[in-house]
């Protein structure tokens, strides 16, 4: 009768213990977060990729979650963990995310104007490279619709045409007239 009752319940205070956690969960997400959106405003993205970025961070976010509940709930996900993460979130962009993504956003600029004089000779050299390549390629798709040209099925000859089924009965009728 004194059959040990697995642990499968919180108490208050752990349950907090877990929200705030949570709440604490959403800096990182925020992080992660603003660093696609250094990466937007560095480089121009097509509304496609944007989609598909917001999409990577929404299961990288998730997946945080879930390594969260794994980690300190007993592998058990509770939806105020979801809640408490986005008021972490929500209050991180709101007072370090916008701060800290206009300041670093600033500075990369700032760097990347000399880095980028720097690196323009490095980058013509890839340019003609990249030109280089492409013009082979180009001569070898030539050179292959040239050798699929010569190497093409010889064409029937006449002894070695299939008949049709009414050439069949047209010769069938004759033979019996």
């Amino acid at each position: 009768m004194n059959a040990r009752i697995p642990d499968t319940f919180w108490t208050t205070q752990e349950e907090l213990l877990l929200f705030g956690g949570a709440c604490l969960l959403g800096i990182p997400a925020g992080i992660l977060f603003d660093i696609w959106r250094i990466l937007r405003r560095m480089w121009k993205h097509p509304a496609v990729l944007v989609a598909v970025e917001d999409v990577l961070w929404i299961l990288s976010a998730g997946l945080l979650l879930l390594c969260y509940a794994d980690t300190f709930a007993k592998g058990v996900f509770r939806g105020y963990y979801a809640i408490g993460c986005g008021i972490g979130f929500v209050l991180y962009e709101c007072t370090l995310g916008n701060l800290l993504t206009g300041f670093v956003t600033g500075f990369l600029r700032l760097l990347g104007t000399p880095v980028q004089e720097l690196c323009a000779g490095f980058a013509s050299i890839c340019r003609k490279g990249a030109g280089s390549f492409v013009n082979s390629t180009k001569k070898d798709k030539k050179e292959k619709e040239i050798a699929q040209k010569r190497l093409q099925k010889p064409m029937k000859w006449v002894y070695n045409k299939t008949r049709t089924q009414k050439e069949r009965e047209h010769i069938w009728q004759r033979q019996n007239d």
